[in-house]
């Protein structure tokens, strides 16, 4: 996992060769003319997700893993609480669907709270909770970013 803003992107490039162009994509991201629904940016082996969602308690957001894709989750407005956890701290409770490359776990983790304009990377494997209330509820603005690694 990583946590940091755009302004460092460019430290991870070496990562992979689509990372910049992922972080490109993230550069003209804005909360005024905030895309919704899938852009594609190279097919499925890298596309993104924008949303507007409300943010919401702890117990009503899921615990999960990716197989196939690296998630880039990006905010444009507002604040959220991410979640990680070792897997040695959770336990499998939905078996991993292909179709929608996910694992859903339970169990307790770690929290990681992403003000606006920060990102968070999750590599496969890397088991997360997203969207979750700060204090109270609120809508954001947020982008997830799949690179296909698998």
């Amino acid at each position: 996992m990583i946590v940091d803003t755009l302004d460092n992107a460019a430290r991870y490039f070496m990562l992979h060769p689509s990372l910049e162009q992922a972080f490109d994509f993230l550069e003209e991201v804005n909360a005024e003319d905030f895309p919704e629904g899938k852009q594609e940016l190279v097919g499925e082996h890298l596309f993104a997700n924008g949303m507007k969602r409300s943010t919401k308690d702890y117990d009503d957001c899921i615990w999960e893993a990716h197989e196939q894709y690296l998630d880039i989750h990006f905010l444009a407005e507002g604040e959220e609480r991410i979640f990680y956890a070792p897997e040695d701290n959770m336990k499998e409770v939905k078996a991993y669907d292909a179709e929608k490359d996910i694992t859903v776990f339970e169990g307790e983790g770690y929290e990681v709270l992403v003000p606006k304009g920060a990102f968070v990377i999750f590599f496969p494997g890397e088991i997360h909770k997203a969207l979750v209330k700060k204090e109270e509820a609120m809508e954001v603005k947020k982008m997830v970013v799949k690179l296909q690694l698998a």
